[in-house]
């Protein structure tokens, strides 16, 4: 069994969606509002299994994402828990997203390069925290899609360019949101909150090291962005008042969302001239 368990694809994708599983379920039982919180637990959860438990204060890009995630999922908790929305929960999220990708960002800051990719995350940040701020809450569908979209993009450009422990988190937090997803399909459960929109904020904190602490060709990852507008394709789908009706609709906002990411491995992937990675 441990044996198994060190396998990478393991860590990666199984391990992680059984977690997510458990504690979706888990949390839904302690109350409903937080079942989303379960996505960032679970990747924490896995990233202490695989990586270990970062020391603290953090030496390294990998550790201030650990903790500057568990600080991200306490304050997604929290609020949830006290029923946060609107605007507060958007500046709350805005103002942790922020302070996070800036003290990640930090020691890289030296070069016009990396500006540009921190404000480009920065540019991106402000809107997974402004714009999504009216999610209808019964509605978890399209953000969990775009999360799993944008972590399998920056799994699988990880993984192209040869950063393991990237790439192993990145799917983990991917296979993590599937979790959820599994959890409101066909009929959707749950609410997203602030605790989901702290796991959208994990997928760019994991973009921010992949760009910046790395060789690999993280500029790619713009493709993915689309993705974050998968919510909108419902309006161009037949309404369906069923159950079968709502599961397809749910399905296909999925795929939907997941065709960019592909897009963007699949330019990483020809960037490389071809080359499988070694992992």
């Amino acid at each position: 069994m441990s044996e198994l368990l060190q396998d990478p694809f393991v860590q990666s994708s199984v391990l992680p969606l059984l977690v997510g599983l458990i504690l979706v379920g888990v949390l839904h039982l302690l109350r409903r509002s937080l079942a989303a919180a379960g996505i960032a637990a679970g990747f924490l959860v896995v990233f202490a299994l695989v990586i270990g438990l970062p020391a603290l204060p953090p030496p390294s890009s990998m550790g201030k994402l650990f903790w500057a995630s568990a600080a991200g999922l306490l304050l997604g908790v929290v609020a949830d828990a006290v029923g946060v929305r609107g605007r507060v929960a958007s500046v709350v999220l805005a103002v942790w997203l922020a302070a996070s990708l800036l003290w990640i960002a930090l020691p890289a800051l030296d070069s016009v390069a990396a500006v540009v990719s921190v404000l480009v995350l920065l540019g991106t940040a402000a809107w997974v925290a402004f714009a999504r701020g009216s999610e209808m809450a019964e509605s978890p569908t399209a953000p969990a899609a775009s999360l799993l979209a944008l972590a399998l993009a920056v799994g699988g450009t990880a993984l192209i360019g040869s950063s393991a422990s990237i790439a192993q988190m990145a799917l983990a937090l991917a296979a993590s949101a599937g979790a959820f997803l599994l959890w409101n399909w066909p009929v959707e459960r749950h609410g997203w909150g602030l605790s989901g929109r702290v796991a959208t904020g994990i997928a760019l904190l994991l973009a921010a090291v992949l760009a910046l602490f790395t060789q690999t060709q993280a500029a790619v990852l713009l493709l993915a962005l689309p993705a974050l507008f998968a919510g909108h394709v419902r309006r161009f789908l037949p309404r369906g008042d069923g159950l079968i009706g709502r599961a397809a609709s749910s399905a296909a906002v999925t795929v939907v969302a997941v065709l960019p990411a592909l897009v963007a491995i699949g330019a990483a992937y020809a960037l490389t001239g071809g080359e499988a990675s070694p992992y």
